[in-house]
């Protein structure tokens, strides 16, 4: 889980929770974040997905998905994630995903190893 406020269109959602998910851990087949809220299924249904432009590179991030305004500010996140460009936002079960660019996947894997959570790698059938 990292330290994250989440706000939705001005709203701070109080019950949202924010994960890494790293590669080979809990079904994960990519390393990418996780944010757990309900009330992003109304936004972004399970399945579909949006590509918004995106600058991050600070504690804080506005993205645009939908016609609504994702607020996150994290200085974990802040801290790993750099991105001038799209980002894969995509609706599941309990909330949103983020999915990264090579770039923002490596930093990423970095701090969690450093954290002893290496990505594992897929073994091939």
């Amino acid at each position: 889980m990292v330290s994250a406020d989440i706000y939705l269109d001005g709203v701070r959602l109080e019950n949202a929770v924010t994960f890494i998910h790293v590669k080979g851990y809990g079904r994960a087949r990519v390393t990418h974040v996780d944010i757990e809220d309900k009330k992003f299924n109304k936004i972004l249904p399970p399945r579909h997905s949006d590509y918004p432009e995106v600058v991050w590179n600070s504690d804080t991030v506005k993205i645009p998905v939908k016609g609504h305004e994702l607020v996150i500010i994290s200085k974990t996140l802040g801290g790993i994630i750099n991105l001038d460009g799209k980002l894969y936002v995509r609706g599941k079960g309990k909330g949103i995903f983020f999915g990264f660019h090579k770039e923002q996947i490596q930093k990423i894997e970095e701090y969690a190893t450093d954290l002893g959570i290496p990505p594992k790698k897929h073994k091939k059938i």
